[in-house]
Formats: C-alpha cells, structure tokens, sequence
C-alpha cells in the first residue's frame, strides 16, 4: 500500500515558529522572521539576510491550488525533508489572534 499524507495537529510556540518559518510562494520563498524575499524554498537552509535557520515551511500553493494540496507534500517532503510543514491558514490565524490579544492587553 502506498503512503498517503494527513493533516495532523501540534501544539507550536508561535513566536517559535515564526522565527523559523520559511513561507513558500509559485516561484520563491519568503523568511517569515525579517520578510526577505526570493529564497529557494527547495534548497536554502537559511535566510541569506538574516541567517535564520528554517525549520518549519509553508506554503500559499496550498490554498491557491486545493486540488494539488497532497501532491505539493509528497513533493516537499521528498525535497525538504528537514523541514515541517505547517498550514500556512492556520498560522496566519494564530498570529492574528495572537496580534489582537497583545494589543487589547497593552492598551487595558
């Protein structure tokens, strides 16, 4: 039987992750940490201006191009099997939520 990728849930430190996140886009990537723009999500382990060492990596591929969502894991996984792929939706969610409740807390 073959392999077939899920989605799977973890607890993450978000500031963990975001200083560690390479987000990848159609063409390149971006480092989540200073927002450097044009890394090669398949082969950079660091972010050239900043030199954050990716651990996590997510992709806008996989919103844009639902049908293709399995194949794009399969795919990274085989080419970056050093890196955990997260959904990119979920984080931005968490972060934004994150954003509201510091600002709601320093301003109380």
């Amino acid at each position: 039987m073959g392999q077939h990728y899920l989605r799977v849930f973890k607890s993450f430190q978000l500031e963990e992750v975001k200083k560690s996140l390479l987000i990848m886009g159609d063409l390149s990537g971006n480092c989540a940490s200073c927002s450097a723009l044009g890394i090669n999500a398949y082969e950079a382990k660091t972010c050239p201006e900043c030199g954050t060492v990716f651990k996590y990596i997510a992709s806008r591929r996989l919103e844009t191009h639902p049908t293709e969502r399995f194949q794009l894991a399969r795919r990274l996984a085989e080419k970056r099997p050093d890196l955990t792929l997260i959904d990119l939706l979920d984080y931005q969610k968490a972060a934004g939520d994150k954003a509201a409740r510091d600002f709601f807390s320093a301003s109380s």
